[in-house]
């Protein structure tokens, strides 16, 4: 699948894909606890950086995990820092909220 010209710029600029089917949702890690997400939604780009030590952990990962530990032991720690910051921008993207 060919995405858009954007994406393949970010993709090239350090993101990598995290969910194509949605938006084309992709991540640069800025450091180890500062991510930057983007996914496309209705032709913009929405974007969210995220520092995971200026939000609520546990809020940020309850609709997928039960805690911590659950999302380190099914992901390994390497990745629990980018995985909570996920958690929280799809919590928050526009393309996740209900439309009535």
């Amino acid at each position: 699948m060919r995405v858009p010209n954007h994406v393949e710029e970010d993709l090239v600029a350090g993101f990598i894909m995290t969910d194509e089917n949605d938006g084309y949702q992709r991540c640069k890690k800025l450091s180890e606890t500062e991510f930057l997400y983007r996914c496309d939604v209705n032709d913009e780009v929405h974007e969210e950086e995220i520092n995971i030590e200026l939000i609520d952990v546990n809020e940020a990962i309850s609709g997928y995990y039960n805690s911590i530990e659950e999302l380190v032991k099914e992901n390994g720690q390497v990745n629990a820092n980018m995985l909570i910051a996920e958690c929280h921008f799809e919590n928050n993207c526009p393309m996740q909220m209900p439309t009535y």
